[in-house]
Formats: structure tokens, C-alpha cells, sequence
């Protein structure tokens, strides 16, 4: 009796450990989660980001009585009653093949186009894809529609410019996201063009495009260094004038000063001394008849001045004296 006893605790405990063990989960921080009882989703398990998104896309979906549930970690269920679905939050990556496309100029051109995309609504990706391999076909589909009419209208040329396709993308992947989202509930964070093959018969186009795209640059640079040249040696020139004239300016002012104070000592000297006076002007007459020949009769006042006598007396000479300055 006491046997049976212990063999049916036993079996009681195992099945308390069981249903210990079925009742717990847990969801880590790079999934997102959805809770099923009896295969009807009653909660979605998602980052605290996309809460807004979700329950608007559940709405949209006619999912309102689901519940959102923004807190990852352990959580409880009801055994046997309740089921968890998993799905990876991290970001997933689509590489497309080789697709050779025409440009808006009607030339040829291979190119391979990507995605980076990632889970955002798991009720909607649970029940209309599943699994990477059904979400990369819904790339398939999407992305590559999305790149290959973008890609269709650009020129061949437009292709050498590195952002010019990428801002063309950017500028679609709004309206490409909200129908992700709601058919599949998925959301592309980048999407593009990661490699771009020519064919054979189009490389000599692009090795003469290129030298003439490097011909353009090289003008246009040197046209842009000559203008800084030209703007700089402007500046420096007037910048020379200025200064020069201020040199002068000022250079004037010194000496106009100069001249005025020695006038004025010249005019206070003269009126203090009169012979020095004299002295003064007997040195011009010398200095002005300097190498020159003249003749003073006796009478001539400038003789005695020449001579520097006292007024009133006269020099022994003869009636015409001829007077020759030294050199």
C-alpha cells in the first residue's frame, strides 16, 4: 500500500514539474512573440518602439481585441491550453540575383538589389508568411518592383552619381513600408543597389564618360582656382594701395610740420638778429651767383652787401671792378 502510495506521489510531482515547466516562457530581446489559446491569438509580445505601429496595424487588420504586450522576459501561461510563437526580431537581410535592367536612355545595365528588413507586427507576419524563406519572396515581389521601376527612370549616366539612386529609393521606401507592414508585417530600414555591372559593349561609353566627367572637373576647378587667385591678388593690391597711401598721407604731414617749424624757428631767429639776417641772404647771393660773372660799379649798394661792409662805407676799388665768385 505504502508502495503505491509512493509510485502515485511520484507521478503527481512529475506532473506538477511539467506543468511547472509549461507554464513559464520566456521571450528574449531580439524576438517578439504571439500567445495562442486553442490557436486563437489573444496577445502579441513586441518591443516598446513599435507599440503605436502595431496596434494601429492590428486595427487595420481587424485584430482589435488582441492584446500588446510591450514587456520581453519571463511571462506564464495556461498549460496545455496556451501556445507561444517565437520569431527573431534581428535584422534580416535580402540579396537579390543579377537582374539585367533598361535605363530611361534605353541602355542596358545588371543589377543585384538589397534589403534590410525586420518583424515589426508578429500577428500579421505569423499568420501571412511564417518564416525567412517566405518573407525573402515577399522581397522578391516588392523590393524588386519597387528598385526596378525606380531604376527604369533614370539615365545611364545618373548611375555614376552614388547618391542619386539611393535618395530616389529613400523617397519610395515610405510607401513601400506601409504596405509591408500591412500585408506581411514586415518594415525595410534600407534598401538599395549594392552592385552594378556594364555590359561588354557599353564599357568604352563609360571609360569616355568618365575621362570626359574628369576633363569637366579639372576645368572646373581651375576655373575656381584662378577666381581665388585673381580675388586674393585683388585684395592684396588694395590692401598695397591702402597702406602706400597712408604712408604717403602721413608721410606728408610729417614734413609739412617739419617745414612749418622751421619756419617759424627761421622767422623767430631772423627777428632777433638782423645781421644774422643778413649773413642769411649774403649766402643765397652767393649761392645764386655762384659760377657766374658780374660787374658792380661803385655805386651799386649790393657791392657793399656782397662784401658784407657796415652801411656807409665803401671799399678801395677801382671805378669798375670786375667780382668773380669761387666756385
Amino acid at each position: 500500500m505504502k508502495r503505491i502510495a509512493g509510485i502515485v506521489f511520484a507521478v503527481v510531482v512529475v506532473l506538477g514539474l511539467f506543468a511547472l515547466a509549461n507554464s513559464v516562457y520566456i521571450v528574449r530581446e531580439d524576438e517578439v512573440a504571439i500567445v495562442k489559446t486553442f490557436g486563437k491569438i489573444n496577445n502579441v509580445i513586441i518591443a516598446a518602439d513599435d507599440a503605436e505601429d502595431v496596434n494601429n496595424n492590428l486595427k487595420r487588420n481587424n485584430y482589435p481585441n488582441i492584446r500588446v504586450i510591450t514587456e520581453k522576459g519571463l511571462h506564464f501561461k495556461r498549460p496545455f491550453i496556451d501556445t507561444v510563437e517565437r520569431y527573431s526580431a534581428k535584422y534580416l537581410t535580402y540579396t537579390s540575383n543579377t537582374e539585367l535592367i533598361n535605363t530611361n536612355d534605353e541602355r542596358r545595365i545588371e543589377i543585384e538589389m538589397y534589403a534590410q528588413y525586420r518583424v515589426l507586427d508578429p500577428v500579421v507576419y505569423g499568420l501571412a508568411v511564417g518564416n525567412k524563406v517566405e518573407a525573402n519572396k515577399r522581397m522578391d515581389e516588392y523590393v524588386y518592383k519597387t528598385v526596378i521601376n525606380s531604376a527604369n527612370t533614370l539615365k545611364f549616366d545618373e548611375f555614376f552619381y552614388q547618391n542619386t539612386l539611393s535618395e530616389l529609393l529613400d523617397s519610395k521606401k515610405d510607401a513601400l513600408n506601409e504596405q509591408l507592414v500591412a500585408e506581411y508585417g514586415l518594415f525595410v530600414t534600407d534598401i538599395g543597389i549594392n552592385r552594378k555591372n556594364f555590359p561588354q559593349s557599353n564599357v568604352s561609353n563609360i571609360e569616355e564618360k568618365m575621362a570626359k566627367e574628369i576633363e569637366k572637373e579639372s576645368e572646373k576647378l581651375i576655373a575656381e582656382g584662378d577666381s581665388e587667385y585673381i580675388k586674393a591678388q585683388s585684395i592684396t593690391d588694395r590692401q598695397r594701395a591702402e597702406i602706400v597711401s597712408k604712408a604717403v598721407e602721413d608721410a606728408a604731414i610729417i614734413k609739412a610740420d617739419a617745414d612749418a617749424e622751421s619756419i617759424r624757428i627761421y622767422q623767430e631767429s631772423l627777428q632777433k638778429d638782423l645781421e644774422f639776417f643778413q649773413f642769411i641772404k649774403r649766402m643765397e647771393i652767393y649761392e645764386n651767383i655762384q659760377g657766374s660773372t658780374i660787374f658792380l660799379d661803385n655805386d651799386n649798394a649790393i657791392f657793399n652787401f656782397i662784401g658784407g661792409y657796415p652801411a656807409g662805407m665803401q671799399p678801395v676799388v677801382s671805378d669798375v671792378e670786375e667780382l668773380e665768385t669761387l666756385e
